[in-house]
């Protein structure tokens, strides 16, 4: 018998502020999913699903995708944390 996996809200925001984070990069370095995606590895199709929230990435698709987006190594919390908010300015914690 198959099952659909349900997701938090949590996990379903989060994979949605990751896709935001991602298209607004791709947006500032005026590429396109076409070439975001040969750099990564993976369809067009596929980076639509990440910009929309429809899939998560996996921890090396991060680290892929960082590199595609001209993310420093360092930086890949960009992507990642919510308090992050760019590469200039340091942590915010509540």
């Amino acid at each position: 018998m198959a099952y659909k996996k349900l997701f938090t809200t949590y996990e379903l925001e989060h994979r949605k502020y990751m896709g935001r984070k991602i298209k607004t990069r791709r947006l500032q370095l005026k590429k396109t999913q076409t070439k975001i995606a040969t750099l990564v590895g993976v369809t067009f199709q596929q980076v639509q699903k990440y910009e929309k929230g429809t899939n998560g990435l996996s921890g090396s698709m991060v680290k892929r995708m960082g590199y595609a987006l001209q993310i420093p190594r360092c930086k890949i919390g960009y992507l990642v944390y919510k308090y992050n908010y760019g590469f200039k300015s340091k942590t915010k914690r509540n």
